[in-house]
Formats: structure tokens, sequence, C-alpha cells
């Protein structure tokens, strides 16, 4: 097996065109190398999958990871990665963490599709996210978690809290990047992305408050200017929840059936009760 050490996919084309140029509000990246420039943050973490490669998460309860779906998907096989072989690391810095939790639970959005021969388009771009649940919840004395909100459009101004490549040590954060473009629910953006950087979310400040309105999905170059991509989250978001709460999709999938308990006289055919499958 291919030892993987980052897994932000690069795209060559869409089938959308953009016409991506470069802000001259866009601010530099900020390394969150302190407790104290990390403070508020540390619901942002590293995710450890397999000890093979890593992406970014972002707490959205005390217990539920966002990140990408391809960084939960193997990219040659298509089979969905163990959530228990995965490890979430909020607040990574150092070598420490605010918290350590491993994967129990995972979801992936339906419509994405991974695997090999599978290209980056942007109908995977637009589906590309994944829930992680927690073996157990983080404490929000220790990380608080974020909101998703309502989605964003071109000419808006988002920040990006990312891991990657060559700062894996510590979270970077980019205070201001623009959304250069937005096309059927892909937006484009000049904020600075690297291998790694997948599953990062990307706030808008609304009520003075960071929400989540996408999550980092591919690095492209188009039209002669570095972009990279994102999702209007709001659908697929609703969706993968809907999922998650219903239970469609969850991995690996749990049954556990009840006993079947008689009731009457001895030998009676009379019964209650019966086979359920119980939902993570």
């Amino acid at each position: 097996m291919k030892f993987i050490i980052f897994s932000l996919s690069f795209v060559i084309a869409l089938s959308v065109s953009f016409t991506p140029h470069v802000n001259a509000q866009d601010t530099k990246l900020e390394s969150l190398d302190t407790w104290g420039s990390n403070r508020g943050w540390e619901g942002v973490g590293l995710l450890n999958i397999d000890n093979m490669s890593t992406c970014t998460g972002a707490m959205i309860r005390s217990d539920l990871v966002l990140t990408a779906a391809h960084c939960l998907v193997d990219s040659k096989t298509g089979e969905r990665v163990n959530p228990r072989k995965v490890e979430f690391r909020a607040g990574w810095r150092d070598g420490k963490s605010i918290a350590r939790r491993t994967g129990k639970f995972a979801i992936v959005h339906p419509d994405y599709k991974g695997g090999a021969g599978d290209q980056l388009s942007s109908s995977n771009i637009r589906n590309d996210i994944a829930l992680l649940q927690l073996e157990s919840p983080i404490q929000t004395t220790h990380a608080d978690p974020f909101r998703v909100d309502r989605g964003i459009r071109a000419g808006s101004e988002v920040s990006v809290v990312s891991y990657g490549r060559g700062r894996n040590d510590a979270p970077s954060r980019q205070r201001a990047c623009q959304i250069v473009d937005y096309r059927s629910g892909v937006v484009a953006m000049t904020c600075e992305v690297v291998q790694g950087s997948s599953g990062s979310p990307v706030f808008a400040m609304r009520d003075g408050q960071p929400r989540i309105v996408g999550v980092v999905s591919a690095l492209g170059q188009l039209d002669g200017s570095q972009v990279s991509f994102a999702m209007d989250i709001q659908k697929p978001f609703a969706e993968i929840m809907s999922d998650f709460s219903a239970g469609r999709g969850v991995f690996p999938q749990v049954a556990r059936a009840a006993k079947r308990i008689t009731v009457g006289v001895k030998n009676s055919s009379k019964s209650v009760g019966g086979a359920r499958f119980l939902r993570p």
C-alpha cells in the first residue's frame, strides 16, 4: 500500500468556468502557535487518518466533527475509512492537543463519489463533506463547537483555519480572503491552502461570531491564478445531518436484535417485541 502523507486533491478543470482574481485585502497566514493566539479556535483540529494521511476538521457538536468526504474515502478503492482508525486532535499545537478522540461512527454525503477513476468534478466538490462522530464528547470548557450557518456568495469575505503540509505543528488562520465566484453550489476562493488542508472550515462572521459556511475541498489553478475550492454548505449539510439523524449511511453499521418476549400461558404463540435496529 502506498504511503500517503497528505490528502488535498488538485483540480485540473471543472465543468464550470471561474474568473479568479487576487484581492488586495487578503491577509497573510497567521500561525496560531500559542495557546493565547489559538483561543477560541480550539474546536478546529488535526485529523490523523490511520497514521497515513492528515486532514483538518472542526467540531460542530461536542462529539461531532465536520470534514471533507474525501478524507474518509480511499481514493483508489472508493472504500470508506474505518472511523476507529481516525483520531481528532482538537487544538493540536507542538505535539499537544486540548483533547484527543478516536472516531466511532462516520457518514459521507451520499452524492459524493470517490475511488479510482473518479475525477474531482464540480458535483463532488459540492458534496465533499463528511461527519465523524467521536468515541466520547469533548467538554465545551476545553473546546467550543462551531455553528454551521447559511451559505455564501461571490464577493463575500471569509476566513479559513487549517493545518497542512509544512505547518501541521500548529493551525494557521487567514483572517480575510475572498469568494471570487460562485457556480451551482461551488465557490472559488483566494484563501491559501495546501495539501492536508482538506476539510478545513471556511468561516464568515455573523453577529460577531465565526460561523462555518463551507469546507475546503480542493486546490486548483485557473486562468493563471491559484484558487481554492469549497462548497456552499447550507444544502449538503442539511442533507447529511438528516441522514445522520435517521441512521442512513452511517458506518460501521450497527444492528442489534432485541429479545423476543412471550406473554401469557406457557408455550403461548403470542409475543411482543421483535428485532429492532438501533442506530448509533
